[in-house]
């Protein structure tokens, strides 16, 4: 997969910015060169990033679309440890740990847009901005209390909590009608929310004939988001 300057997007007209690490980096000039450092490449939905692993080149910013990251057993079976969405970091947690091989395998979950900082450029630029790190320790605080938020959510909240609550993390808006969660495996969505597959399909067509949500080919309509928020925070 090339990698291309071409394809970086502008960060200060992304709509995503809010969200991403380049937001919260300090002044104009280390911003500058954290847009000057990226390279950019367009990925199809099941597209690999990275392999679990493969030497770690880099870190990756998310620009468009989403990814999940995930562990293999040797008999090939898949856990997800975590989805990235537009604006999260990919692959630099085994960056700061010791640029040894990458620990998990990220693919893409739609057509998405992912820049790379090359691991030295990265590391220069710390050095260069050392505020930066506050924002680096930020992603890395967040990808700590998003861990213990699911350990504590498997041990205490139902099924349909849990089902609920990756619903509403995952979901995308369309233009103005509800959210819709797009091109999500059940097999993905179960491992999301800890729990197996039949037992997340049975929960979504509860939730489907409580009215709270409409499976379509390929999609989760959700047509009571008040509800679903409700219903995902609450524990068993």
């Amino acid at each position: 997969m090339a990698f291309l300057k071409s394809e970086a997007p502008n960060c200060d007209w992304c709509p995503h910015k809010k969200t991403c690490f380049y937001n919260f980096l300090g002044d104009s000039e280390s911003k500058k060169a954290w847009r000057e450092m990226r390279v950019a490449s367009r990925f199809k939905s099941g597209e690999i990033v990275f392999h679990e692993g493969t030497p770690a080149p880099g870190l990756y910013v998310i620009c468009k679309g989403s990814a999940k990251v995930y562990k293999s057993t040797r008999t090939g079976q898949q856990l997800i440890a975590r989805i990235e969405l537009a604006g999260d970091l990919l692959g630099h947690i085994t960056l700061l740990a010791d640029e040894g091989p990458y620990t998990g395998t990220a693919e893409a979950l739609e057509p998405s847009v992912i820049s790379m900082i090359e691991s030295k450029s990265f590391f220069d630029f710390l050095a260069r901005f050392p505020d930066a790190t506050r924002a680096l320790l930020r992603e890395l605080s967040r990808d700590v209390r998003r861990g213990e938020n699911k350990a504590r959510d498997i041990a205490f909240k139902s099924a349909k909590s849990r089902i609920a609550d990756t619903l509403i993390r995952t979901a995308r808006p369309q233009g103005k009608s509800y959210p819709l969660f797009i091109n999500i495996k059940r097999k993905d969505l179960a491992e999301m929310a800890g729990l197996t597959l039949e037992t997340s399909v049975r929960t979504l067509h509860e939730l489907e004939l409580k009215g709270l949500i409409k499976r379509e080919e390929k999609s989760i309509k959700i047509l009571k988001e008040e509800e679903l928020k409700r219903l995902a925070s609450s524990s068993s």
